[in-house]
């Protein structure tokens, strides 16, 4: 075999013997597997003919909750035991699937790993559904464009004006940057393809049961701060990347965008989603958050840049780019965090 290719049990990047553990700090590949990974998810997104981890997920969690409601204890003990085994399934198979693919070839090893990297991204999809919802306003009329953009937000969209569905569309992509991305991107770097799969469990078990409801106030309350505390830190550094990627788009300075992103995103009911959308607003000069309604119920929302404009169809594209230039100042805070907590844990400073 030449000197350019891989070898059973070698590090494609440097040659070294590796070893496939269940379950290791950061990956096995030197990183190789997440820049595969990301290019993939720039260039292709999530084709919907194709089967998706996070949908495979969801069934589990359909099928575990009829389960765990019958289980004799408090529902906030069945929603815990739910939570467990879908976070468990779902970081435990993909490090399964990759240490029984390293028996047979390195190079296969690296494959699955990549592949499971590029389901746990959400970059292309997310930019593909809002340019959708753009499109829709300019081109199909309103009512086309509050179908559109019910695919991708949980609110109540039948009575929104067309700001609303732009609104809609934009705080979408400002709080999926962190739950599509910044977020699964960090968990990757710690823990390679398994804690990036783990973290798309926690993720998939808040969207599905951590609604603040009589059906799931006491089941999914488990399910709803686990989602809080693994988006914590990479929310924050969310709000660095915006307002680091701010001039890239033209908007205001870096250090307005932290002030006032910071200021107005922590009276948000969530402790992480009003961060990336404060941001976003400022930087887009935009007026977003405000009331909203779900399932016929209004909820009080602060305002996001108050006397900012109302968002048309042209600043869901402008937020897409907002989106792409805050993921790239985000690879870079990440890889700097992670790689000094690292230095600070094992006492290399």
């Amino acid at each position: 075999m030449d000197g350019g290719s891989l070898q059973d049990g070698q590090d494609p990047r440097t040659g070294r013997p590796v070893n496939f553990p269940l379950l290791a700090i950061g990956s096995a590949f030197g990183g190789l597997d997440l820049a595969a990974g990301l290019v993939m998810d720039i260039l292709a997104g999530d084709p919907e003919c194709l089967p998706h981890p996070v949908r495979l997920m969801g069934r589990a969690v359909v099928a575990g909750e009829k389960a765990a409601r019958r289980l004799p204890v408090s529902p906030v003990m069945q929603g815990t035991l739910l939570t467990l085994s879908i976070v468990s399934l779902a970081a435990l198979v993909p490090a399964l699937l990759i240490h029984l693919a390293g028996t047979i070839s390195t190079l296969l090893a690296f494959c699955v790993s990549v592949l499971l990297i590029y389901y746990a991204l959400a970059l292309k999809c997310l930019a593909r559904e809002a340019h959708l919802v753009a499109e829709a306003l300019e081109q199909k009329g309103l009512e086309a464009a509050r179908r559109q953009v019910s695919r991708i937000v949980g609110r109540d969209t039948s009575s929104l004006t067309e700001s609303g569905v732009a609104a809609a569309a934009v705080e979408t992509v400002a709080e999926n940057l962190v739950d599509g991305f910044l977020s699964p991107f960090f968990y990757c770097t710690i823990g390679g393809a398994p804690l990036a799969m783990g973290y798309k469990g926690v993720n998939t078990l808040d969207s599905m049961i951590g609604y603040r409801n009589r059906s799931y106030l006491q089941f999914g309350k488990v399910a709803a701060r686990l989602d809080d505390l693994c988006n914590y830190l990479p929310a924050r550094m969310s709000l660095v990347s915006i307002a680091l990627a701010s001039p890239l788009v033209k908007g205001p300075p870096v250090f307005k965008v932290m002030k006032m992103g910071f200021n107005e995103g922590k009276m948000h009911r969530s402790p992480n989603a009003g961060l990336p959308e404060a941001a976003f607003a400022w930087v887009l000069g935009t007026r977003l958050s405000g009331p909203i309604s779900y399932e016929g119920q209004k909820h009080e929302r602060p305002y996001f840049n108050r006397d900012g404009r109302h968002p048309a169809a042209e600043d869901i594209r402008r937020a897409v780019k907002l989106m792409y230039m805050s993921s790239a100042t985000g690879i870079a805070i990440n890889l700097l965090v992670i790689n000094v907590g690292m230095a600070l844990l094992f006492g290399s400073i």
